[in-house]
């Protein structure tokens, strides 16, 4: 008590003897309210004042992180122009309507169906052998000739194309308008252009019902090329129509809109994966690969526990559309999956021994942790120095490379640059994905690519 009779004292002694004394009693417990509500905003000190780190977003650098699923969410790659950069000169997928071929004589369909099939695989000249033999003024023999035709794109090829198509249309074949429009569009093959007579038959062919004019014209309208005005709007409503009609690649692109909002869509969710799950059911394998990183980046997130799907549309892609780029990611998911069924170093390692062959820089480099690591294969330095320097000369950079530098004995780097250089020298292009699976496509060919045993994707 005496201390605060005495503290009382001095207080109303420095309070009648010292206007400083006063100012600060003004000032002080301003300081205090401000010194507080920067630690309730700041979170400063955390201890005192727990509420102060309310907003701080969780760091997902790390994937596991706790509260990640709610901060993270996979996000669709887009990375097909075709699909998510349309215009009516990138519109080359032709989805053929095979019901056309009921038209043709009994014995030239299964000519048609096997020239479709190998015209699907990029084997153009064994479309056009197989049609040697088949009535050469059946319009559905004159399109997918013309078709097979056009792909190789050189003029003279280009000019036999237009000139079939021609045929095919003045014959009543529906899709032969709309493909003879693109071609007259953009002067496919070095042909010249004729803008107007090939958007009268792209207009014509889409008030006809034609599902590939309606694509065409879509991308004619997303991307200006008609008339020099954008219409999304417009768009959209020829992609649904397409879409609805079983035009593959729409149903892709209408995804894409639904999931980015274009034309005035609203985002929904459910309605993207419609759409994409869809295109890529009916054989588009643009889709499948859609569908399949989409499911991966879900289950690294921690958004969806499973992995099931996304496999399910890797080994799609790989097996029906023959994708070494789909190989190279099922790789990664096997050997990076969190547990069973779908940890599996020895699967990871076989599906990188498909992509080895080629110039593609994530299969060269996950190849090379594979023999780094001992992952599904007896640890080798030389195959991993190897690998990594393949992948970093194919634009792929890793730290991993420098520390064998600084680890590995003058002698074994000798040998591992040297193998380096044979493998280099060895790689091929990596070749074209089947765009379209269909029956005829299956029945055209084996895979091009050793297919190791695929193994089930959930238990």
């Amino acid at each position: 008590m005496t201390a605060m009779g005495r503290t009382a004292a001095l207080h109303i002694a420095f309070w009648q003897y010292d206007p400083w004394y006063r100012r600060a009693w003004l000032v002080w417990p301003q300081v205090t309210a401000i010194l507080l509500a920067s630690w309730l905003l700041l979170g400063l000190p955390e201890a005192a004042v727990p509420l102060g780190n309310w907003a701080k977003p969780a760091d997902c650098t790390n994937a596991l992180t706790p509260g990640c699923a709610a901060t993270r969410h996979a996000v669709y790659t887009w990375d097909d122009d075709e699909v998510g950069k349309p215009t009516i000169a990138n519109q080359i997928t032709v989805n053929v309507d095979r019901s056309a071929f009921r038209n043709s004589a009994a014995d030239d369909q299964p000519k048609l169906a096997a020239a479709l099939g190998a015209y699907y695989r990029y084997d153009w000249a064994k479309t056009i052998d197989i049609l040697k033999s088949a009535n050469a003024s059946d319009p559905n023999v004159q399109f997918v000739t013309a078709l097979a035709l056009l792909i190789p794109n050189s003029t003279d090829q280009s000019r036999n194309a237009e000139a079939l198509l021609r045929e095919a249309v003045a014959g009543g074949h529906r899709q032969a308008g709309s493909v003879l429009g693109r071609v007259l569009f953009v002067g496919a093959g070095g042909l010249p252009k004729d803008q107007t007579a090939g958007r009268k038959l792209i207009d014509d062919a889409v008030a006809a019902g034609e599902p590939y004019a309606m694509r065409l014209a879509a991308a004619g309208y997303v991307s200006g090329e008609f008339g020099g005005t954008f219409d999304t709007v417009k768009a959209v409503d020829l992609l649904r129509r397409s879409a609805d009609g079983g035009e593959l690649i729409a149903m892709a692109q209408l995804a894409y809109c639904i999931n980015t909002g274009r034309g005035g869509l609203s985002r929904d969710a459910a309605k993207t994966i419609d759409y994409l799950r869809r295109a890529a059911d009916a054989g588009f394998e643009g889709a499948q690969l859609t569908l399949a990183r989409w499911y991966r980046d879900r289950y690294g997130n921690q958004e969806d526990p499973d992995l099931s799907e996304s496999i399910k549309w890797y080994e799609r892609s790989y097996h029906q559309g023959h994708s070494i780029f789909a190989a190279s990611e099922l790789a990664y998911v096997h050997r990076y999956a969190r547990g069973a069924p779908w940890f599996d170093t020895k699967r990871s390692f076989e599906l990188l021994q498909v992509c080895a062959p080629y110039r593609n820089a994530f299969c060269q480099y996950w190849l090379a942790r594979a023999y780094h690591d001992g992952a599904g294969t007896a640890r080798d330095y030389t195959q991993a120095y190897a690998h990594y320097t393949v992948a970093k000369q194919l634009g792929r950079q890793d730290a991993n490379l420098q520390r064998l530098e600084d680890f590995l004995q003058p002698d074994v780097k000798t040998s591992a640059a040297e193998l380096a250089k044979s493998i280099a020298a060895a790689l091929k292009p990596a070749p074209r994905v089947v765009r379209l699976e269909t029956a005829e496509t299956e029945a055209a060919g084996p895979s091009p690519r050793p297919d190791p045993t695929p193994r089930p994707a959930s238990p």
